[in-house]
């Protein structure tokens, strides 16, 4: 049986455990997928389940309500299947890890012939790095050293205040919190954030949406592309060294027909307009990083 993070970690003495615990294991743990009603690593119990309804409408399933380009509803894996709330999850609760689950390992994973999985060995930060991300995830919090820039509203408030604004818009619109109204409802609310600049919600859409894809498409060991469920709908074969490529494959093209049609490709950029950040300034060069806000 899968155990919860929190829970492993509140029976296990915490980070001493996790520093020792075989790699192996400590994978298993964090990308099993957590039922529903479960709490995830940073998100609790309804938090993550609205997370996941998020994910599921930028990349349809074959258990979801297809969108409203794609119908029939699709045959091919989504982010669900993927496990991408569960690896969104897992960022950012980053740095309960010893090392922190930011960078994987190299050079190689286990996936064509090599012996280990070097990416699930994650590379220690060092103090620049470490605190360069500790203002991402946590945010500056007042906290002088982390505010030589100014604040920064990092990735762990944009969650939990973007989640609880979905639950109080869906809550005022359709009687019902935010995962438990129809696909096409919870549509209606993402694209209005998505396609309003201004509306407080398209920094969280654009952030979420950009980590998902993240999630659905990046190497297994960050938590996502479960079963590599992104890899292979997509004809996709991942890292492939050291067994490397043949001649053929590098300079004849790949075979097989389009794998995007037209009508999926509009529906998977429907939530785009919320990526485009705002003009940016050789003085504030940051505005221009939609999902990156600064406070």
């Amino acid at each position: 049986m899968a155990i919860g993070r929190r829970s492993f970690l509140q029976g296990a003495g915490a980070l001493g455990l996790l520093a020792v615990m075989p790699r192996t294991r400590l994978l298993e743990l964090i990308t099993a997928s957590a039922s529903s009603g479960a709490p995830g690593h940073f998100l609790d119990a309804h938090q993550l389940d609205t997370l996941r309804a998020v994910t599921y409408r930028f990349i349809p399933g074959p258990l979801d309500q297809p969108g409203p380009l794609n119908s029939p509803p699709e045959t091919d894996p989504g982010a669900r299947e993927g496990h991408c709330a569960e690896a969104v999850d897992i960022l950012l609760n980053a740095f309960s890890f010893d090392p922190p689950m930011i960078h994987a390992g190299g050079p190689f994973s286990n996936r064509a012939g090599a012996g280990h999985d070097d990416f699930a060995d994650f590379v220690p930060l060092d103090a620049h790095a470490a605190l360069g991300w500790r203002i991402r995830i946590e945010g500056s919090k007042g906290i002088p050293e982390r505010e030589f820039a100014g604040p920064v509203q990092g990735l762990q408030a944009i969650y939990v205040s973007g989640l609880a604004e979905l639950d109080r818009r869906s809550q005022s619109a359709y009687g019902a919190g935010f995962a438990a109204v129809s696909g096409a409802q919870q549509d209606a609310i993402l694209l209005e954030a998505a396609n309003n600049p201004g509306d407080s919600l398209n920094t969280f859409v654009a952030t979420a949406l950009a980590q998902t894809l993240d999630a659905m498409y990046g190497p297994p060991e960050y938590g996502g592309n479960h079963g590599l469920a992104g890899w292979q709908y997509t004809h996709f074969e991942g890292d492939v060294q050291p067994r490397g490529w043949t001649d053929a494959e590098v300079s004849q093209p790949a075979s097989g027909g389009s794998i995007l049609g037209t009508a999926a490709g509009r529906d998977a950029i429907r939530f785009f307009a919320s990526m485009r950040g705002r003009p940016a300034s050789r003085e504030r060069p940051w505005l221009a990083l939609a999902g990156f806000n600064r406070g």
